[in-house]
């Protein structure tokens, strides 16, 4: 029972632990917390959804595509909506992902309606695995593997290639990175098509799980923002194992408790965490040099 309960506690702390490391892209390099991040992804879904439905596309063809579009509409949300606003107080760009926010939740009512569908998964007709002695869903599995194989992916492209390490520089000091020859801009927009990749990703394995809408994602981005805090904001290595650690325990406090206060321990865990560790359980704390 304990171990089931774990199991299904990972496999929903790696949704949690995509929209953090999504959010803390953005954020690290930009300063900006996307709260349009799981609109985003719920757009990136339904796009996938639209491809399989409409024209005919495999479940693989159509998720590729839809992570493409997801690429594209990072680019474009921060060329276009973001890249105006930097220099200008963080309120403002605050404010602008609040209304994408809002515009992408009423564009895909507009376009695909407030109805439920279904989103099939490849793994959702094969039988549960048995894992020394425990009874692992191929969805759940699945789930933590492919969370587990785009926090490595995102670790490597930034600290070992070009791309990735002149982001780094633009997020410590843009002056400098500037100096250096960074494009800023080019820089950030690739933060903004990783983030959105992240969340794409998120909102495709978790739409098999509680139906395909256009609220589906409300609930994942505010235990992303609460795994992102808990595991801190400077390491996506942190924020991976505090999503994990969020899903675990909540489900576990779902089963022995109360269902009810596991919704709640996300906002409990944030303020706590705020208070007491600022830094995050799993974060670095910031040292400047004077």
């Amino acid at each position: 029972m304990i171990g089931e309960l774990v199991i299904g506690g990972l496999a929903s702390g790696s949704l949690y632990a995509l929209i953090g490391i999504a959010i803390v892209l953005v954020l690290q390099s930009t300063d900006i917390p996307n709260f349009a991040q799981g609109e985003m992804a719920m757009f990136s879904a339904f796009v996938a959804y639209w491809l399989m439905q409409h024209y005919g596309f495999s479940w693989w063809a159509a998720v590729g595509l839809a992570l493409v579009f997801s690429v594209v509409q990072g680019i474009v949300v921060q060329q276009v909506l973001i890249r105006p606003l930097l220099g200008a107080p963080a309120l403002n760009a605050v404010i602008a992902t609040l209304g994408l926010n809002i515009t992408l939740h009423s564009v895909a009512g507009l376009l695909w309606g407030h109805e439920t569908a279904i989103f099939s998964s490849p793994a959702s007709d094969h039988a549960p695995l048995n894992i020394f002695g425990v009874n692992v869903a191929v969805d759940s599995a699945s789930t933590i593997l492919v969370s587990l194989a785009m926090i490595v992916c995102f670790t490597l492209l930034l600290k070992h290639t070009r791309a990735g390490i002149a982001l780094r520089a633009a997020s410590q000091n843009q002056t400098v990175a500037r100096l250096m020859g960074i494009r800023i801009d080019r820089a950030f927009a690739l933060a903004w098509a990783m983030g959105s990749v992240a969340g794409a990703v998120a909102g495709v394995l978790v739409a098999p799980l509680v139906f395909l809408d256009v609220n589906m994602m409300g609930p994942l981005l505010i235990k992303g923002f609460a795994g992102a805090v808990l595991g801190g904001l400077s390491s996506l290595t942190g924020v991976f194992l505090g999503g994990l650690s969020l899903g675990v325990i909540e489900n576990l406090m779902g089963a022995y408790v109360s269902g009810s206060f596991s919704e709640a321990l996300s906002f409990a865990l944030i303020i706590a965490v705020l208070i007491f560790m600022p830094e995050g359980v799993f974060g670095r704390i910031k040292k400047r040099k004077v």
